[in-house]
C-alpha cells in the first residue's frame, strides 16, 4: 500500500524564515544561516532584535515559534527608533500570532518562564502594596469627605447663626422702633384724631395662611368691610381703601353715588348731595395674584369613626361626611368649644377699639340671626336687644382691660352667646370668641351712621336718629315731604362685578319688629326675582326667613309678656 502525502507550495527563497525553540536561536540551523548570510550588512540591529525577542520567548516559556525573516527586517527601523519591543511587535514576526497569542493570555503564563518565581514574589508583593495604597487610600478619602462635610456644616452654621443675629438686631430695632412711634402716636392720639389725617385700610380677617387658602371667596368676604369708607363721615378723614379684586366703573360709581347722600341726609334735601371722589380712593393692588401657597391635609380615620357616633354635623351640605370635616379640621385647625345646655341660644356681636392712648371704646353691637346653621352669623339686628346694656358694658370692659394687658391696639371684635340657664332659670353669658380685625358688623354699622346721621350708644343700646322736619316750602311737594322725615328703607351693599352670588342688604326702621319684617320681605322678593317657574333660585333665603320668623315669634312674645307685668303692676297701684 502506498500513501501519497500531500504536496506543499513551494518555498520561495526570499522568505528566510527560520524557528526559535525554548528562547534560543539554533544558529546552525541552516536556514537561520542563509538569513544571517544574506542580511549580514544589518546583522548588529537584527542581533539585537533577536536577543529581545528571545528574551520575551523564554520570559513567556513559549517552546517553539517560527520568525518571519521578512517582516524582522521591516521592523527594524521602527525598533531602532524606540529601542523596545511590544507585544504587538512580538506577534507581527511570528507565523502562527493567534496561537501565540492565546498561549500568552493564560493565568500564570509569565511564571511559567525564566525566574518565574522572583516575578511572582514581586506580583505579589506589588499587589499587596497596592491594596493596602488602596485601603488607607480611601479611608483618606472618605476622611476628607466627612471633613469637607463637617466644614460646609460649620461653616452654615456660622452663616445661619450670623444671619440669625442680624436678623434679631433688626427685629429688635423694628419693635424698638414700632414702640417709640406707639408712643408718640399715643402721646398725640388726641391731637390727631382731630387732625385732618388720612386712613389707610387694608382688609383683613386676620386669618392664617392655611385657612385664607381653603376658603371659598376669600377676596369677596374680606371686601365685606367696604363699610370702612364711611369714616369720611368726619370731615378731616380720607380714605384709602386697599381692594382685594378689582371694581368696575360700575360698582364705583354705585358707591360715589351712596357716600354723596350724606349732605342729602343732614339737610334734608336730595338736591343737597356732594361728590366726595376726592375724600376716598379705592385701589387694587397689581401684584394681588402672584402670591400663593400650597396647604398640607392629615385624614384620621380613627376619629372620623368616633365623630360619627357621637355626633352630627351642623352643615351637611359643607361637610356631607366626618371624613371631610376631618380634612378641613386637622388641615387648618379649630377649636372645640362647650355649647349652652339650653335649646333658645341668643348669639351676639361686640365691636371695640382699643386706641393708641389706651382709651377701650365700644363701636357696635348686634344680636346675630343664623341662615346656614346655627354657629354660622348671616346678619345682625343692631343695636342688641337679648341681654342687659350694663351688663354687656361691664363684661367688655374687662375683655378690653384684658386685650389692653396683651399690648392689643386697634380694631376687634367679641362673640358671646346667652341663654336661660335650665337649672336656674338664670339668664348666662358665656364669651366664646376673640376675632382681632374690622368685623363686617362694624363696617355695616359706619354705613348705618353715615346715611342716618345717627348715634349709637353702645351702653343703652340705642341707635338715635334725628328726626328731620322740614321747612313750610310751597315748592316741596307732599311727596318729597312724606319721603324724607324718618330716614328708613334699604340699601343694598355690592362686593364684586363679576359672580355676583353674595350681597349684602342694609334695613334701617324705628323697630326691630318692622325691620325684620322689611328684611324678611325684601329676601321674599328678591328671590322671586331671581328664579323661574321651572327652577327656584339657590340661595339661603329660605333658612334666613325661617330664622328672622322664630326671632319674630319670640319678639312678639316678649312684648305680650312686657304689656301683661305693666298691666299687673297698674292693676297693683292703691287707688
Amino acid at each position: 500500500m502506498k500513501v501519497t502525502t500531500p504536496s506543499k507550495a513551494p518555498k520561495s527563497p526570499w522568505d528566510y524564515d527560520f524557528f526559535i525553540y525554548n528562547g534560543v536561536v539554533d544558529k546552525t540551523a541552516p536556514d537561520f544561516l542563509a538569513f544571517k548570510e544574506h542580511f549580514s550588512l544589518s546583522w548588529g540591529s537584527i542581533f539585537s532584535l533577536l536577543e529581545h525577542i528571545e528574551k520575551f520567548l523564554r520570559d513567556y516559556a513559549i517552546p517553539e515559534v517560527k520568525i518571519k525573516g521578512n517582516s524582522l527586517v521591516a521592523l527594524l527601523p521602527e525598533f531602532e527608533l524606540k529601542n523596545k519591543l511590544t507585544r504587538y511587535d512580538l506577534l507581527s514576526v511570528l507565523e502562527n500570532p493567534v496561537h501565540i497569542q492565546m498561549m500568552l493570555n493564560l493565568p500564570g503564563q509569565r511564571y511559567k518562564g525564566r525566574d518565574g518565581k522572583t516575578e511572582a514574589a514581586m506580583k505579589i508583593q506589588a499587589t499587596w502594596k497596592c491594596y493596602k495604597a488602596r485601603r488607607f487610600f480611601l479611608v483618606y478619602r472618605r476622611q476628607k469627605w466627612a471633613s469637607g462635610v463637617i466644614a460646609v456644616a460649620w461653616l452654615l452654621h456660622c452663616h445661619k447663626t450670623r444671619l440669625r443675629k442680624l436678623l434679631k438686631e433688626s427685629r429688635e430695632r423694628h419693635l424698638e422702633n414700632f414702640r417709640v412711634r406707639a408712643k408718640h402716636l399715643a402721646a398725640n392720639w388726641n391731637r390727631i384724631r382731630t387732625s385732618r389725617r388720612t386712613i389707610i385700610h387694608i382688609p383683613s380677617l386676620g386669618y392664617s395662611q392655611p385657612v385664607r387658602q381653603n376658603i371659598d371667596d376669600f377676596n369677596t368676604r374680606q371686601n365685606m368691610q367696604l363699610g370702612r369708607l364711611c369714616d369720611i363721615l368726619d370731615a378731616n378723614v380720607s380714605v384709602i381703601y386697599i381692594c382685594s379684586h378689582r371694581m368696575n366703573d360700575e360698582l364705583l360709581l354705585y358707591y360715589n353715588k351712596i357716600l354723596s347722600l350724606q349732605a342729602a341726609v343732614k339737610s334734608g334735601k336730595l338736591e343737597y348731595r356732594s361728590d366726595l371722589q376726592d375724600r376716598f380712593k379705592i385701589i387694587t393692588p397689581e401684584a394681588i395674584n402672584i402670591f400663593t401657597e400650597p396647604a398640607l391635609v392629615k385624614i384620621s380615620e380613627e376619629l372620623a369613626g368616633v365623630l360619627a357616633q357621637h355626633a352630627q354635623p351642623v352643615n351637611e351640605k359643607r361637610f356631607p361626611t366626618w371624613r371631610k370635616f376631618l380634612q378641613t379640621f386637622l388641615s387648618q385647625g379649630g377649636v372645640i368649644e362647650a355649647y349652652p345646655p339650653s335649646e333658645s341660644v341668643t348669639n351676639l356681636t361686640v365691636d371695640m377699639l382699643i386706641e393708641p392712648n389706651g382709651e377701650i371704646r365700644m363701636l357696635s353691637t348686634g344680636d346675630q340671626f343664623h341662615a346656614e346653621g346655627p354657629f354660622i352669623s348671616s346678619g345682625t339686628t343692631m343695636p342688641q336687644t337679648s341681654l342687659d346694656p350694663q351688663v354687656l358694658s361691664s363684661l367688655c370692659l374687662q375683655i378690653g382691660n384684658a386685650c389692653k394687658m396683651k399690648n392689643v391696639i386697634g380694631y376687634f371684635s367679641t362673640n358671646l352667646v346667652t341663654f336661660i340657664d335650665p337649672r336656674t332659670m338664670e339668664q348666662q353669658v358665656w364669651a366664646t370668641g376673640l376675632n382681632l380685625s374690622y368685623s363686617d358688623q362694624l363696617a355695616l354699622t359706619q354705613l348705618t351712621l353715615y346715611l342716618t346721621n345717627g348715634h349709637l350708644d353702645c351702653s343703652l343700646s340705642t341707635l338715635e336718629v334725628p328726626r328731620f322736619f322740614p321747612k313750610k316750602d310751597k315748592k316741596m311737594s307732599h311727596l318729597n315731604t312724606a319721603a324724607m322725615p324718618d330716614r328708613q328703607g334699604t340699601i343694598f351693599i355690592l362686593y364684586e362685578h363679576l359672580k355676583r352670588d353674595k350681597l349684602g342688604m342694609l334695613t334701617i326702621g324705628e323697630d326691630l319688629q318692622g325691620v325684620l319684617m322689611t328684611f324678611a320681605r325684601n329676601l321674599f322678593i328678591i328671590h322671586q326675582e331671581i328664579s323661574a317657574p321651572n327652577m327656584q333660585g339657590e340661595t339661603n333665603f329660605k333658612t334666613a326667613i325661617d330664622d328672622i320668623e322664630a326671632i319674630l315669634g319670640v319678639t312678639e312674645e316678649n312684648k305680650l309678656r312686657f304689656e301683661e307685668n305693666l298691666e299687673s303692676k297698674d292693676d297693683k297701684k292703691p287707688l
